[in-house]
């Protein structure tokens, strides 16, 4: 039980460190030649890894010397292969979107994650996938102004 209470906490502690990284990266490196919101990307990154290494240090601190009492449920073998797949369709996702842009592996990726996730209608998942990757990239794409790659085959 510590030693899962150990993982967590290193692997939250590795991650808030790895973002406060890069955003300190977005704030130090600047293109001369590109406008920037002061505010910017950079600042919001280091705050939320700020945030996440705190909750890591707590989380260590508060179970590492007395664990919670869990008791052991089996999860069976249906859900395990759900979990796993989602991190297939997950693995996709981040190789397909720099090679066909981010509309088209968005679609894909939320019409296999529908379907991994016991969604069988086609018609239902096919307008579901195309519904939320079209409200993502109005929202991301159209209003907030965020760059996604379009792709290698695609430019």
């Amino acid at each position: 039980m510590r030693i899962t209470i150990l993982i967590e906490g290193v692997l939250l502690l590795a991650l808030s460190l790895a973002g406060i990284a890069e955003g300190l990266r977005l704030v130090i490196y600047k293109d001369p030649y590109t406008l920037y919101d002061p505010m910017g990307p950079g600042l919001y990154i280091i705050a939320i890894g700020i945030g996440l290494m705190i909750l890591s240090v707590v989380h260590l601190v508060l179970h590492y010397r007395k664990p919670p009492a869990m008791e052991m449920v089996p999860v069976d073998r249906k859900m395990k292969i759900r979990m796993m797949s989602t991190v297939v369709v997950c693995t996709i996702y981040v190789l397909l979107i720099n090679l066909i842009g981010y509309l088209l592996a968005t679609i894909l990726f939320f019409f296999l994650e529908f379907r991994v996730q016991g969604i069988r209608s086609w018609p239902l998942v096919i307008v579901l996938s195309l519904v939320l990757s079209a409200f993502y990239y109005l929202i991301f794409v159209q209003y907030c102004s965020v760059v996604f790659p379009r792709g290698i085959i695609f430019r």
